[in-house]
This record gives structure tokens, sequence and C-alpha cells, in this order.
């Protein structure tokens, strides 16, 4: 059983890892000039990652999801409120499931 020293150190431990981490991207991106082909391809990234870790979700949810989510992006389009966008999404997702769910089955 841990003690609250071994707590301690290993929470001290991972914000040291996590700071260096960081701090190594920053300094590894900084080097890279400001204009050119990786600029481009780290910023693209961010959006990259999104769009792969959504559609293995979307993949994995079933129908409901994937209804509440077009639906969220169609708000999100109209409104330019996340909120909304939210909201909305997860209300589909709710009654989806909720329709999906008091369907008889066979």
């Amino acid at each position: 059983m841990p003690t609250e020293r071994d707590t301690l150190l290993i929470i001290c431990v991972l914000g040291c890892v996590s700071y260096s981490l960081r701090a190594g991207g920053y300094i590894a991106a900084s080097l890279f000039p400001a204009n050119g082909i990786w600029a481009r391809i780290l910023k693209l990234a961010p959006g990259n990652l999104f769009v792969a870790f959504t559609a293995v979700g979307l993949w994995h949810s079933g129908w409901p999801v994937l209804a509440g989510s077009l639906c969220s992006l169609v708000i999100m389009k109209l409104t330019q409120r996340e909120w909304a966008a939210l909201g909305v999404g997860f209300a589909v997702v709710a009654l989806a499931d909720l329709a999906t769910r008091s369907l008889p089955s066979g």
C-alpha cells in the first residue's frame, strides 16, 4: 500500500515529466521555420487527431451517436454557438437511444 510520501513523489515525478514533454515540444517546434511544410503539418495535426479519435468513437457507438454528432455539426455551423450544438447533440443522442431501447427486439 503506497504511503502519502509515495503518492506525493509520484505526483511530483508526473508533473516534472509532463512539464518536460511540453517544454521539449515547444523547443522542438521553435526550431522549425515559421513558413514551410512542417509549419503547415503541425497546424493540421490537432484537427487530424480530433477526426481520428472521433471517427473511432462514432464507428463503435452506433447510429444514435452519429445522429447526435451530425446534428451538433449542423447546429454549430448555423448558430456558431458551442453550447447550443452540444445541447442539441446530447438531446438527439438521448432521444435516439431511448427510441432504440423502446423498439421491440426480434
